[in-house]
Order: C-alpha cells, then sequence, then structure tokens
C-alpha cells in the first residue's frame, strides 16, 4: 500500500510539472502579443479619390474603418459610387453616393486577423460616372 501512494504522488507531482511546464516562451509572447492593443494605418491617392484604412485592436478583437474621399473639383457631377476593398485577411464591397460632402466613411462589417507587417497593401477599386479607378493603401505606420 506504502508502494502505492509513492507511486500515486510521484505520477501527480509529474502531471501537475507538465501541466505548468507545458507553455514555451513563444506561445506566452504569442499570447501577449494577441492582446496588445495596436492602431494600423492605411493610405493611398489615385487621379480623382483618396482612401485610408485605420485597423484599431487587438488579434482578439478589433475595428476596421475606411475613408474614401473624392479629390476632383466638383463632387456634384459623381453620381452613385461602386467600390470594393481587399485587404490581406478583410474584405468589403458596397455603395453609396456624395450628398453634399466629398468623402464616405464607414466600419467593416466583418474583420480577420491583423494583418503582418510584410502582408500587401489594400487595393480599392472605385466605380464612378463610368470610370474605374484603383487605388493601393500601403501601410503608413
Amino acid at each position: 500500500m506504502r508502494k502505492f501512494i509513492t507511486i500515486l504522488i510521484i505520477c501527480t507531482l509529474f502531471l501537475i510539472g507538465c501541466e505548468k511546464g507545458g507553455t514555451n516562451d513563444y506561445d506566452a509572447t504569442r499570447n501577449q502579443n494577441a492582446s496588445k492593443n495596436v492602431v494600423i494605418n492605411y493610405e493611398g491617392t489615385s487621379r480623382y479619390w483618396a482612401g485610408s484604412y485605420k485597423i484599431d485592436g487587438n488579434e482578439n478583437l478589433h475595428d476596421s474603418y475606411f475613408t474614401i474621399k473624392y479629390t476632383g473639383e466638383d463632387s456634384s457631377l459623381v453620381k452613385e459610387v461602386i467600390y470594393s476593398i481587399d485587404g490581406p485577411k478583410e474584405g468589403e464591397s458596397g455603395r453609396f453616393t456624395l450628398v453634399n460632402t466629398k468623402e464616405y466613411a464607414g466600419k467593416m462589417g466583418i474583420t480577420g486577423g491583423l494583418p503582418s507587417p510584410t502582408d500587401r497593401g489594400i487595393n480599392v477599386k472605385i466605380k464612378w460616372n463610368g470610370n474605374i479607378e484603383l487605388l493601393l493603401l500601403k501601410r503608413s505606420n
């Protein structure tokens, strides 16, 4: 009986040690970075349009916002605008009209993970008045 209790205690100590030692430095760093809040900005321009994209939060929970701005002279000439945003981990498309303003801002409905510094930029396609313009939004920070 004494031998059985000794073996049981040794096994219990071994399992407790394995459980606590199972987290390595890489996992701890990754978990710490996942909860660290960041702000990531992207910007870009084309002939008649400028765009910006902002990611605010952490890997587990973040929000993404975009702004599309008409840089031409007379925004009243711009009728319906159809856009698509294609990021490395997020994307969205929609339409809007410019009413008494030259810009449209929105919040992404579905977001993916945070981009890595080596991910490509964000492509924005804008269709307006029979024209198509492409913007490449590059990381600015």
